[in-house]
């Protein structure tokens, strides 16, 4: 088998994907028992026909499955608490699935034509050395993809704190899981939803920001999920790069650059806003600062929030 490898069920889904060139020259598969177990934690069939090709560098393994019933963020973690570990960087993605989730275990609808993608990193890196920059990196990711298609016409900004928007539309949601040993981070699992065809019908309301897709908020240009996926999937090895080379510092840089909320009012209520009655406002006023660590410092407020569900006030 090459060393880097793309594996899927579905390879006409990936036409364009890596100069694929839809299903000319995938080779039929016969994994061996590591990828096996991979495959099937991140929701691929045992009686599925897979095929195969070399991955574009750096990824060593790409996974792509039609349809899968687990999240791919939650079948890896327990695949890696196992101790067992797909070759790194390392990369899946479902067209369609269920019971995929954001933060704090919000539903993400995985509907067809949109990106799910799952990557993961083995840094083995200290928690001091690595920051915040692997809940930076996946967002940046997504905003350096969307900023290659110049014919969006806008430029994409975060929602803090890892909400991707459009004008006022969320267009991408991610969410960074870590497994460390001691002080040392050994993987990060970064999930992302980007919606790229199709626009979720999501129950309107203050704590919720409407959804947008890219097909919806740029009917002129045809975004593809196999150019979205390449753009990603290079954007994100790019910022893991740096991250390692020059730390967090220029991440952070960069978020700041990019934000949608400096100088917006904004209200800050707690997780469970929305969802519980009795959820209480943390704070609010004009964002004037997003410190290294995330936290926001608001004009007229005291301390940084650190944590909590932001809306727009303005």
């Amino acid at each position: 088998m090459p060393d880097s490898l793309i594996i899927t069920d579905c390879p006409e889904a990936l036409d364009g994907f890596a100069e694929s060139g839809g299903q000319a020259g995938w080779q039929t598969a016969d994994l061996p028992a590591d990828a096996g177990r991979a495959w099937q934690a991140v929701g691929g069939l045992g009686q599925a026909q897979v095929v195969r090709r070399p991955a574009p560098p750096p990824w060593q393994q790409i996974m792509a499955v039609g349809h899968s019933a687990v999240s791919q963020v939650d079948g890896l973690r327990g695949l890696l608490q196992t101790g067992t570990a797909p070759p790194t960087p390392f990369a899946c993605l479902a067209l369609t699935g269920d019971n995929f989730h954001g933060n704090r275990g919000r539903p993400w609808r995985a509907l067809d034509g949109n990106l799910h993608l799952t990557a993961l990193f083995s840094p083995h890196r200290t928690a001091a050395e690595l920051g915040l920059g692997l809940s930076m990196l996946p967002t940046l990711a997504v905003v350096d993809a969307l900023g290659r298609f110049d014919a969006l016409g806008q430029a994409p900004r975060i929602k803090w704190v890892n909400d991707v928007l459009l004008g006022d539309r969320k267009v991408s949601g991610v969410i960074t899981s870590t497994l460390a040993k001691g002080d040392r981070i050994e993987h990060a699992i970064l999930g992302i939803g980007v919606n790229v065809a199709a626009t979720p019908n999501l129950p309107s309301g203050r704590f919720t920001q409407p959804p947008g897709s890219l097909r919806e908020l740029a009917p002129d240009i045809l975004i593809t999920l196999p150019a979205m996926l390449a753009g990603l999937l290079d954007s994100l090895a790019k910022r893991y790069r740096q991250l390692l080379e020059h730390g967090p510092d220029a991440l952070h840089a960069d978020y700041l650059r990019h934000s949608g909320v400096i100088g917006r009012d904004v209200e800050v209520w707690e997780e469970t806003a929305g969802e519980q009655d009795d959820a209480g406002r943390l704070a609010a006023g004009r964002v004037v600062d997003i410190l290294p660590d995330l936290s926001l410092r608001l004009d007229g407020v005291a301390e940084p929030v650190q944590r909590g569900r932001l809306i727009f006030a303005d």
